[in-house]
């Protein structure tokens, strides 16, 4: 199972009036466990006030490039968020566990594709490093990004976009769409949603097939534009998506120790090799949680079945997923499960973490 370890942070810097960009310094020994796929992210923790907060945030750097550095919208009320605006200082050092998540690129030097990028707010994070990596690491490749901000002051990483595109000027398209500013163009205006990405692959890929797509943003976003790109003729299974701000269900405080009954499941976790089990309810709390309650700590991050942390194979026993927007489908038919979005519905149920 992934451990967390203890990074420097070696830089700071605003992006914007309500973002920052942090980088991370990485020992030569740790670089190995902490290589990663562009477009994945690194869970990340901290104790404020005594209080242990836990975040994922996506790796923005390319691929090969060191400190990795991550992108943090900061959000009215956010404690980690707020925390890294106003406390974090260089020199600070904070627990990151190893790069995760499914939405990556896989590279080839031999490709000659063309890839898409929908990106929102924040969602430009993780499409960043991949379009860094792909202009960097597939020569025969080109990349179109359209990226929808409410306001230019607002757009996260703009010098780096700008910086690629002169670094790449035939083989990266940047188009902005803003939603409350003025623009030249219509088609610069607006939501990026069905018909927006519709108006802007009729005019700007006219006589292209691309042939995989990488969308990041909110929920809703996520699903007008996988629709718009598979009414074009897209694949399924060439969109690659990941959500932000998917709310989190609500899960009723677990008992410290319940007491045996039909509505209690035997839970046991192999993780390191050792095996562990605990007694939870079935009704309305997550795995995760029950756990923590028994003195057990399973991995988590985002407990919103987004960013995958949690997943573990369930090797004996039935569960319920509530949520489950980290998993492929190919995960979930293997018997993969997100422990934060899972509770179980049989008498016992064994989960294995060292497996992959």
């Amino acid at each position: 199972m992934k451990q967390f370890h203890p990074l420097k942070v070696v830089a700071k810097q605003q992006e914007t009036r309500d973002s920052l960009r942090i980088a991370l310094d990485v020992p030569e020994a740790l670089r190995p466990t902490f290589a990663f796929q562009p477009g994945q992210h690194l869970p990340i923790q901290t104790t404020v006030d005594g209080k242990r907060l836990r975040r994922t945030y996506s790796i923005c750097s390319g691929l090969g490039d060191w400190p990795l550095e991550i992108g943090v919208r900061v959000q009215p009320g956010g404690q980690f968020s707020e925390f890294a605006a106003n406390e974090l200082a260089v020199g600070d050092e904070l627990e990151v566990m190893p790069p995760t998540g499914r939405f990556h690129v896989d590279l080839d030097s031999d490709n000659d594709k063309f890839y898409l990028g929908f990106a929102a707010g924040s969602g430009i994070t993780p499409i960043l490093s991949i379009a860094r990596s792909i202009l960097n690491g597939e020569p025969g490749s080109r990349f179109a990004l359209f990226y929808g901000n409410r306001k230019q002051r607002s757009t996260m990483f703009i010098e780096d976009l700008y910086a690629l595109k002169n670094q790449y000027p035939d083989r990266l398209q940047l188009h902005f769409v803003f939603s409350r500013e003025d623009q030249e163009f219509e088609i610069n205006a607006g939501r990026i949603d069905a018909e927006k990405v519709a108006e802007l692959c009729a005019h700007f890929c006219r006589g292209d097939h691309a042939d995989e797509a990488f969308v990041c943003g909110p929920d809703s976003m996520i699903t007008t534009v996988t629709a718009a790109l598979t009414e074009r003729g897209m694949l399924a299974d060439t969109i690659h998506a990941e959500r932000f701000g998917v709310p989190r269900r609500a899960m009723k405080p677990v008992a410290e120790e319940p007491a045996a009954s039909k509505d209690t499941t035997t839970v046991t976790v192999i993780m390191d090799g050792h095996k562990k089990s605990f007694d939870m309810v079935r009704d309305g709390v997550s795995i995760v949680d029950a756990a923590a309650g028994s003195g057990v700590e399973l991995p988590y991050s985002c407990k919103g079945g987004v960013c995958a942390t949690c997943r573990t194979h369930l090797r004996e026993g039935d569960v319920r997923m509530a949520t489950n927007y980290g998993l492929e489908p190919w995960e979930v038919e293997a018997g993969f499960v997100l422990a934060c979005q899972s509770q179980p519905v049989s008498e016992a149920i064994l989960l294995d973490y060292d497996k992959a």
